[in-house]
């Protein structure tokens, strides 16, 4: 068996291999989508693969035309391995906490364009023009958004692209957009939507902010019109709601492969991009959330009849707040930093580790929850049980801590630093946390590049490494620093406000951070004790 349209004509043989297949004609479906189109996305990753591509999949079983248009703003390589060598097809693969798997083809796709290619950007330039198509969706992760430096500035990519010809190919994504946007204004204006999908807080927002800043130098450059930016500002003709997203989706696991070219899918090995694993398959948890605001500017699939949740902006802030900020990404973020500092090969296994369970446990349910407010969809007790009893317990769902440390300086002012303005907004002691300030001082030794054991390891992709690890660089592991010391080295990193929402300084959180850095940096296994100590 192949993973390609004429791979799944065998059904025979996927049905033997308990692999369910697009109750649909793929070839038909992708021959109209190319011609009829309606829904784009940016940045086809896994979690669009494996969830988005899947309502799209079920919405054409059921005789609704959404098909989607995959963009790949970045190099060709990946899209063409994972996604063109398949047909635009993905293999689901499910991982159920009792061992079982359920398995499928998903088929919600219809083309795929890698806009570094002249000829794809050329042909995305010419489906935004057409008024058909009324959803852009992303999933290109927090750093994709950015347009600012670490210090508040335009970066160095935007003033680039501020300055050049907007009708252009621009290779910032930011600046892609803007001008792709710029195209379809200068084409009749049809409305619009801009979803993103991306796991932070008010992703729609940033996604606004971002493109407004680019279109908005350009203009003040003169190279765009009053009108344009007018337009794409007017929420009526340019809408951009923020949604929450939450399905686990790990790296492609070489034993899910191994399994696949067992039963026979000959296609199902993993190849290396770069630094990416990719493949043809997805495996997954079961569980699954997609929150989205009810602010469409024109014609939208209807989420709601394929499990998603379409409600009123303070419903999704709500879920939002709990999930991003308290019941799940920060316990993944605490998990993700101590887990590599420790060599821990996955994250059900750092869940095993009685220390680490006990630092999520109180993140969770003591330091987080107090200062969660229901949204109403899910219950925050219930949500927080399934995720530290079900989903990072999951032993057939093998998670990379390192994968979670990917972008980790871009996620802590969501994912802790919006927990402590609540405490400062309520008037609560942060003097009290305990696995809050632990956790930031686990990632300033983190920062350090070198695990317990005293070796070096290879931190995750963060576009802020190499600026933060030069404030820790010179931080040996021979013996525990003074206060004097570690308040030194430490402070241009908890003064700043922009890695976690406030300037740790100005709170009792600072001195507790130091402290425990101290006790983590006293020599190999100092975070073994260190966290044994304060948590057992």
């Amino acid at each position: 068996m192949k993973l390609t349209i004429d791979g799944i004509r065998d059904t025979a043989a996927y049905a033997a291999a308990g692999i369910t297949l697009p109750a649909f004609d793929v070839t038909a479906m992708q021959e109209r989508g190319r011609t009829d189109p309606r829904w784009l996305h940016v940045g086809p990753g896994n979690i669009f693969r494996v969830f988005l591509a899947r309502i799209a999949d079920d919405m054409l079983s059921d005789g609704r035309h959404w098909p989607v248009t995959a963009v790949a703003p970045m190099g060709p390589d990946e899209l063409d391995t994972q996604l063109g060598a398949h047909d635009y097809l993905s293999l689901g693969v499910t991982l159920n906490p009792d061992g079982t798997r359920d398995q499928r083809v998903i088929a919600g796709m219809s083309e795929g364009l890698a806009t570094r290619r002249p000829e794809d950007h050329a042909r995305l330039l010419d489906l935004i023009k057409d008024p058909r198509v009324t959803l852009v969706s992303f999933t290109i992760t927090e750093k994709g958004y950015a347009v600012h430096d670490s210090t508040g500035a335009l970066s160095d990519d935007v003033r680039r692209a501020t300055a050049s010809d907007p009708r252009a190919y621009q290779p910032h994504t930011m600046a892609l957009i803007a001008s792709v946007l710029l195209h379809r204004f200068e084409h009749g204006g049809a409305p619009l939507t801009l979803m993103s999908c991306d796991n932070f807080s008010h992703n729609g927002d940033k996604l606004r902010d971002s493109v407004l800043t680019v279109a908005q130098g350009w203009e003040e450059a003169g190279s765009v019109s009053a009108a344009f930016v007018n337009w794409l500002a007017d929420r009526s003709q340019v809408a951009f709601p923020i949604t929450v997203i939450d399905k686990i989706t790990p790296r492609p696991n070489a034993s899910i492969a191994a399994d696949l070219l067992a039963v026979g899918v000959e296609d199902a090995g993993i190849t290396t991009v770069g630094r990416t694993a990719v493949a043809g398959f997805v495996n997954t948890e079961p569980t699954e959330y997609l929150i989205i605001e009810d602010s469409f500017a024109a014609e939208r699939p209807p989420f709601e009849r394929y499990g998603a949740h379409v409600v009123a902006r303070e419903v999704c802030d709500e879920f939002e707040n709990m999930k991003v900020t308290t019941c799940l990404n920060p316990l993944h973020t605490a998990l993700a930093v101590a887990g590599v500092l420790l060599r821990m090969p996955t994250i059900d296994a750092e869940m095993r580790d009685d220390a680490l369970r006990a630092l999520v446990t109180r993140l969770g349910w003591v330091e987080g929850l107090p200062v969660v407010s229901d949204p109403g969809v899910v219950d925050p007790a219930d949500f927080l049980t399934e995720v530290l009893e079900v989903r990072f317990t999951n032993p057939y769902l093998p998670d990379d801590p390192a994968r979670i440390a990917m972008d980790t300086s871009q996620k802590m002012p969501i994912r802790f630093g919006e927990t402590l303005k609540r405490y400062r907004e309520r008037g609560l002691d942060m003097g009290c946390l305990q696995a809050i300030p632990l956790v930031i001082a686990l990632w300033c030794r983190y920062l350090m590049g070198v695990a317990d054991d005293g070796a070096p390891f290879e931190p995750a992709p963060d576009p802020l490494y190499d600026e933060l690890h030069a404030h820790v660089a010179g931080v040996g592991l021979s013996g525990p620093l003074t206060p004097e010391q570690a308040r030194e080295v430490l402070h241009p990193i908890l003064s700043n406000a922009a890695l976690f929402a406030l300037d740790l300084t100005g709170t009792p959180l600072a001195a507790k951070v130091e402290s425990y850095f101290t006790r983590l940096v006293a020599g190999p296994g100092a975070v073994r004790t260190t966290l044994d100590k304060e948590l057992l």
